[in-house]
């Protein structure tokens, strides 16, 4: 535990927790996930990724403090009207893991609680491992202190020392900028297939466990027919600020997949990796955009812009003081003062 952890402890075992939650003003809290671990990836990637032992806590802590688990439709509605009930919370899941799938949905199913997944198209319909995401991990799980670059399909040689964290990131890199831009998508499974085989990383596990896999469109058809929610997260998971053929081009590509599983138009968009700038409004309205979400931390109230809406990201590196925290309004208390501080 360390000293932050120590001292919500402290505050909440005074009251605090209590009082923020009793305080606080009418708002919206909108929670954010990504994957759920179905090996280790919340050890690889602890921000990105949660284990369903711990997601299972949140939702227990949720229904056991009646925080009223809302629709984000009718969250939106509601908070624009002024209706919403006291401590409403949202759910959301970016991307489209197939953990969302086989962990999340029977927990959210056994309490019965709505969701919204953000669904990034392109690998949902590649229906390959996120290269760049699958390459970080190979370099995350090896045990081995060596690299041969020799006769890979990139234009890189030599031997890269793993153990210098530096060079080894280098070329981490250099390998995935290389295989995203320069190859087309059957190479870049030989590419990551070869480097993992070069490191004694068990790609086959991977590939098949779908562990940094999207779920595809049969199975999002699943997801709809179990009544979660999905709507648009663009489709090669890009949204550069401003940008308004891109935009266009990114949110038009990725309707063209959701909306026949979904069978409704799709209306609320998931900045991708919360990258957002007042400049993209414009066009996100023009086509037709109601709601986006960031992954800025606090209560979203009346005035929140709708294309502006905060969330709180959470996942395995988060503790469940720490998450309590931030639901009770303790957490929103603590930005205000340093807000006030620093002004």
């Amino acid at each position: 535990m360390n000293v932050k952890q120590l001292s919500l402890h402290v505050s909440k075992r005074l009251g605090l927790f209590y009082l923020a939650r009793l305080l606080s003003p009418p708002g919206l809290r909108i929670l954010c996930y990504h994957g759920f671990a179905m090996d280790d990836e919340a050890d690889f990637r602890p921000k990105l990724f949660i284990s369903p032992k711990t997601f299972e806590r949140r939702l227990r802590f949720l229904s056991a403090k009646r925080f009223p688990v809302l629709d984000l439709q009718d969250a939106i509605v509601k908070l624009s009207a002024g209706t919403l009930p006291e401590g409403a919370t949202v759910i959301t899941i970016d991307d489209g893991f197939y953990s969302v799938l086989h962990c999340a949905l029977p927990l959210l199913q056994s309490l019965s609680f709505p969701a919204t997944v953000y669904i990034t198209t392109y690998y949902c319909r590649k229906e390959t491992p996120i290269f760049r995401l699958m390459v970080q991990y190979i370099f995350w799980k090896t045990r081995d202190s060596e690299l041969d670059l020799s006769d890979l399909p990139a234009p890189l040689t030599g031997r890269v020392r793993l153990t210098d964290q530096q060079e080894s990131g280098r070329v981490m890199w250099d390998l995935i900028r290389f295989g995203e831009t320069q190859v087309p998508e059957p190479e870049r499974v030989k590419l990551a297939e070869m480097i993992a085989g070069r490191l004694h990383v068990d790609y086959k596990k991977l590939f098949e466990g779908r562990h940094l896999s999207l779920m595809n469109e049969s199975e999002l058809k699943e997801l709809v027919s179990a009544d979660i929610d999905i709507q648009l997260h663009t489709h090669r998971h890009q949204l550069p600020p401003g940008q308004k053929s891109i935009i266009q081009q990114e949110i038009t590509d990725n309707r063209a997949v959701l909306e026949p599983i979904a069978r409704k138009p799709l209306r609320h968009l998931c900045y991708p990796s919360g990258i957002w700038s007042e400049q993209s409004w414009p066009y996100l309205t023009d086509m037709q955009v109601t709601s986006a979400t960031t992954c800025d931390p606090g209560l979203n109230i009346a005035a929140t812009p709708a294309l502006g809406l905060k969330r709180f990201l959470d996942g395995e590196n988060i503790s469940q003081i720490e998450f309590e925290s931030e639901m009770c309004g303790f957490n929103d208390f603590l930005r205000r003062i340093r807000s006030f501080v620093r002004d």
